[in-house]
Formats: C-alpha cells, structure tokens, sequence
C-alpha cells in the first residue's frame, strides 16, 4: 500500500480544538460498527486511533463489550480521559504499526477514519490481524475515492487533491487486507441522511476547521480557498443543503476457527 509522502495533520495541536468543531457522531454509526463489527457483550474491542473517544466510549457504553482505545497522541487521549468520567475504557498510548497487545488479545478490531493518517498502512493491518484472535474481525470505516469527488467539500480548492493522496482507494484496502491473511474481506458503502441542515451551520463548521484536511492548508490558501468556497455552496444550495454522510465499511476476518469472546486484554 502507497505510503510515501502522505499529508499528516499534527494532532498535538488540533487536539486541542478537536470536540469543540466537530459534530456528535450520529447513533446510526455507533449501531453500525457495533453490528458490522459482529461487537457483543463479553466481547474484547480495539478502537485504533480512538482519538477523544468520541466513538470508542458509546460503543462500549452501546455494546457492553470491553473496549480499549489506543492512539498515538497525548493531548487526544488526556481529552478522551476527561470524557470517561465512569471510566468504562481503558485508554493506550501507542502507535498503529506497533500496538502493545499480546497476539490473540481481541475479538474486534476497528478503525474509523483512521487508516489515512497511518504512515506504515500495511503494517498497521498486520499488527491488527497478530492482535485478533481466530475468528475476530477487522473493520476499517474510511472514505471511498469516489465519495471524496462528490463531496460538498470538491469545491473547496485543494481539498479533493489532498484526500485523494491521503486516502487509500477500497479496493486496495481489500486487496492489502487479503494479503495479510484476512478472509471474508468485502466492503460495504453506508450512508447516513442527516436531513436538511442551514447553510451558515455547514459553512461554520468549516470555518473552525471540522476536518483535518482544512488543517493541511497554509493559513492563506484556506482563506483564500474559504472566499470561493463559500461563494459557491451559497451559489448551489441557496439558504438550505442536504447532509448525506457516506462512509465505506471495509471488514476482514482472522483466519481460523474463533474460540471464546470472553478473552482477557494481555499487555505486552
């Protein structure tokens, strides 16, 4: 899988911003996952990239599963740490590539909008796939090359050229995942109609930079690229636009015949 020279958004300083811009992630993914991901009570889950926990805590607190959340910066997990009030997760700093799990030590393994940030993409897989136990799934939540040319953010300048770089397309997605060994590999295009919404509220969340994308533009390119952004939504969808998220669940099976879903998390 192509990983030189990827865009990376530094996560140290949107952290500090991250929950304030971006919108509640709606019940209808948190559902998904849960049944895409074959999650159930007893069961050992791995959010990779969990970021503030804003998915991995109501997917524990939805699913009764024990959920762990790992990413690779600091000022995103003290956030998710701050949220867990209950502590109902256990909270990991590390990196995708090298997760420090014991082989076998999760039932699921998932990814949701992660897989472009990851530099070592195959390797990030292959330490998914040791971590897993027989049986035990790996789901990847991403966005498919053809979403991004039709999101409402193509006309932002530059925007659509840097995800298109950023983003893997699906089928190598698939075809890296059956190459590690996973079975069953299939994806699945999921959308979520969030209605009509006023266009001053989609406009507001690109102002503050709802997406890391927005971050990898230099202070003058998106401020530049925002007057003619603006200008042409206004021009397309007048005072009102429909929100239709589309995201493309690509999931893969571990090898194997799966044993027990009350297995026990082993830190190496």
């Amino acid at each position: 899988m192509s990983e030189n020279r990827i865009p990376r958004a530094d996560y140290s300083s949107i952290g500090e911003y991250y929950d304030k811009v971006r919108p509640v992630p709606a019940e209808a993914w948190i559902s998904r996952i849960i049944s895409v991901g074959g999650i159930a009570p007893g069961c050992d889950v791995l959010d990779i990239g969990c970021g503030t926990g804003r998915f991995t805590l109501r997917v524990a607190r939805a699913s009764g599963a024990r959920v762990c959340g790992i990413d690779s910066s600091a000022v995103m997990l003290q956030n998710a740490l701050k949220s867990d009030t209950q502590r109902t997760v256990r909270w990991a700093l590390g990196d995708a590539h090298s997760l420090p799990f014991k082989p076998e030590s999760f039932d699921c393994v998932y990814m949701t909008m992660v897989l472009h940030h990851i530099q070592q993409r195959d390797a990030a897989l292959a330490d998914a796939y040791r971590v897993l136990r027989p049986g035990g799934r790996c789901l990847v939540a991403t966005s498919s090359h053809s979403s991004i040319r039709t999101h409402v953010l193509r006309h932002f300048p530059g925007v659509a050229a840097i995800d298109l770089r950023r983003f893997p397309s699906i089928p190598l997605v698939k075809s890296t995942l059956r190459g590690l060994g996973f079975e069953n590999v299939r994806s699945t295009l999921v959308k979520h109609d969030e209605g009509e919404i006023p266009v001053d509220t989609y406009l507001r969340l690109v102002r503050n930079k709802y997406i890391s994308t927005l971050s990898l533009l230099s202070e003058s390119e998106f401020q530049a690229g925002l007057s003619v952004f603006e200008r042409r939504v206004r021009e397309l969808y007048g005072d009102r636009m429909r929100r239709v998220l589309r995201f493309t669940f690509v999931t893969g099976e571990k090898a194997g015949l799966p044993g027990t879903i009350c297995g026990r998390i082993e830190v190496c």
